[in-house]
């Protein structure tokens, strides 16, 4: 049996992504209260999000992420089959200039890219307003709240993109920071499509998990 690594395409419709979405995750991220202790994707993933003002014990750690997903990448996606798209890494919830600016998805990249020429790498999208992250904010924000706070930055627009446009992110838990950068990107020069591969994919605990639900289930064919 082959061991190779592999990205699985997510199912749609899914939350706010729509049946014309293709999206693709590698590992599975549990949302069940354990944090990193969760599973080897849930570590990896937590190591990966530490803040760039955490302590430099912390950012060790960090790093060994980054250098971790990016030899994920280089098996999921060998550079070869790279050459004609373009990766846009998703902007992290700070500006430039933030204490927190954490531009680690495009350090990812840039440590997947090493030894090709090829691999077409560009920070199109930035955040122009601070805002708490997704994952750490009681309610979420749609996506155009989203992209309401993001902005392209043109000075990486003197050659077009390439036709197929990635968006790369770490975790997907809905989609909507996928759609607030696909409304984005999809209307600039030389863009036809746009996908999202992501490192991890959010998968929440089954409520009934445990639960014997036979008295139930009897009591209810005996009122039939």
């Amino acid at each position: 049996m082959s061991s190779a690594k592999r990205l699985t395409k997510i199912e749609v419709p899914f939350d706010f992504l729509t049946a014309t979405d293709v999206c693709y995750h590698y590992g599975e991220y549990a949302s069940d209260g354990r944090g990193y202790k969760a599973s080897e994707t849930n570590q990896w993933i937590s190591n990966l999000k530490k803040k760039p003002s955490a302590p430099s014990g912390q950012l060790h750690y960090k790093a060994k992420a980054i250098e971790y997903w990016a030899q994920i990448l280089r098996e999921l996606m060998p550079h070869a089959n790279c050459q004609n798209l373009t990766y846009v890494p998703m902007p992290g919830s700070k500006p430039v200039g933030h204490p927190d600016y954490d531009p680690r998805l495009q350090d990812v990249l840039k440590r997947y890219a090493l030894g090709s020429q090829g691999i077409d790498i560009r920070p199109v999208l930035r955040q122009a307003t601070a805002r708490s992250a997704q994952h750490e904010s009681g309610g979420r924000l749609t996506p155009d709240q989203l992209a309401q706070g993001m902005e392209v930055d043109t000075s990486q627009l003197t050659t077009p993109l390439r036709p197929l446009v990635i968006v790369f992110d770490d975790v997907l838990t809905m989609g909507a920071t996928y759609k607030a950068a696909q409304s984005l990107l999809l209307p600039l020069p030389g863009v036809k499509v746009v996908r999202g591969v992501f490192l991890a994919r959010t998968v929440w605990p089954n409520p009934f998990a445990g639960v014997d639900l036979s008295e139930f289930i009897a009591s209810m064919n005996a009122s039939e």
